[in-house]
């Protein structure tokens, strides 16, 4: 155990992370978004990704701060405006509450597909994805 007051190198939350095996259960979260793509159960996939994304202690990334600013900024401010594109180009339509339940239920499982690669992305950029190694590991199941 490491008693010295120093924050992590850079690399350390790699380590904490395999440690706890977050990369496999993330691994097995974006298979489960992949094998779930196109079908109803596709949102349900993505949310129980997004519950397995944590803050990282210490100086690490802050992967659930950053995600949920995402979606509840950058994700219902691009439905938002989805929308109000459609209902301004789409304006007979638009008066069809069939048209307007259909249309942004496109919109939402489109964001699901938003959310799936951002987060898929955000570990890729922080370091936490997968990498080759000579080292078996139990398979997944």
């Amino acid at each position: 155990m490491n008693n010295n007051k120093d924050p992590p190198s850079k690399n350390h939350h790699v380590a904490w992370a395999d440690r706890i095996g977050l990369n496999k259960r993330w691994a097995e979260a974006i298979k489960k978004c992949l094998e779930t793509y196109g079908t109803p159960f596709f949102p349900t996939s993505v949310n129980a990704f997004r519950m397995i994304i944590i803050n990282m202690k210490s100086e690490g990334p802050q992967l659930k701060t950053i995600t949920d600013n995402y979606v509840d900024n950058d994700i219902r401010h691009w439905k938002n405006n989805t929308l109000n594109e459609w209902i301004e180009n789409d304006p007979i339509n638009a008066q069809s509450d069939g048209w307007i339940r259909d249309t942004k239920k496109c919109i939402e499982e489109k964001s699901y597909e938003l959310i799936c690669n951002f987060m898929i992305q955000l570990l890729e950029d922080y370091g936490f994805c997968f990498y080759e190694s000579s080292i078996e590991e139990d398979e997944m199941q």
